[in-house]
């Protein structure tokens, strides 16, 4: 049976300690999804996770470790087919390679600014990774700072998580837009380009009118795929215009899907004081 496992929950645990700190490194518990892990074991710190120590675990979704954590070693959490969520400690330095790889499902990312950068391996074969949080570790900020991250192309997805990180040192977004121009996956752009439109702390004109174009030429694809969740985005950012409406509202008659319904709402709510011809 699926259940949460707390931090006040020490079982299952394989603990090893010197009297000053401790380390991780075994974990079996069946059936926990989520798992948030102590971080004080008789008296002395959690530092470390261990070489595989949730390697493979089957039930996982979700793994948050105390900010006491300072290591996780290589494949501490490999291969965990249903993990999407991790939530890092505030005090990690030590990314090991491979201590998130090839997790299928892995969505989100939760880490420190002070991981200035870390092993392109780190997080190799996680095709569905595209939310990285930074904690500001420069601020008393408690919330991390959310960044959208390329995810088909694993090269530009750590280049985007690295940027991600340069921001926190330089602040300057500057460094997470130079990637953009090199996107060649259609997913990728569209949702970066909504991301920073929606976010655009130190964003300049030119990228601006970059992101804007991005997503105002996706929208015939979008209609025609019934894609209503990246409709949506495109007219909260006032990026649906009326010159061009009926022709998106005759090409969403022809699919007869969701999108048809937001235009009618969108077109009642936004250009209510023309009247427009529509077929229906």
């Amino acid at each position: 049976m699926a259940f949460i496992k707390g931090a006040d929950d020490h079982s299952g645990y394989g603990i090893a300690s010197d009297g000053t700190s401790a380390t991780l490194t075994s974990a079996s518990e069946d059936g926990a999804v989520e798992i948030t892990i102590p971080e004080m074991w008789d008296g002395v710190p959690l530092r470390k996770i261990s070489f595989g120590a949730f390697r493979g675990n089957s039930d996982l979704v979700k793994i948050t470790l105390p900010d006491t954590v300072t290591t996780i070693d290589s494949n501490a959490f490999r291969a965990c087919p249903h993990l999407e969520t991790v939530v890092l400690s505030r005090g990690l330095k030590n990314l090991a390679p491979h201590a998130f790889s090839n997790n299928k499902n892995l969505k989100s990312v939760t880490i420190p600014s002070t991981v200035m950068s870390f092993n392109a391996m780190a997080f190799e074969k996680c095709p569905h990774l595209t939310e990285f949080k930074v904690y500001d570790m420069n601020t008393k900020e408690k919330m991390p700072k959310r960044f959208v991250v390329a995810a088909i192309n694993e090269s530009r997805r750590i280049s985007y998580m690295n940027a991600s990180m340069i921001y926190f040192d330089s602040y300057n977004m500057r460094k997470y837009d130079e990637g953009y121009s090199v996107l060649a996956e259609y997913e990728d752009r569209f949702n970066i380009a909504v991301f920073r439109l929606s976010n655009p702390e130190q964003l300049d004109d030119f990228m601006r009118r970059e992101y804007e174009n991005e997503i105002y030429q996706s929208i015939p694809r979008i209609i025609k795929n019934d894609q209503i969740d990246k409709l949506t985005a495109a007219g909260e950012l006032g990026i649906i215009h009326e010159d061009k409406f009926q022709e998106y509202f005759d090409l969403a008659g022809e699919i007869q899907g969701d999108c048809m319904a937001y235009l009618l709402q969108y077109r009642e709510n936004h250009f209510a004081a023309h009247s427009l011809d529509f077929d229906l």
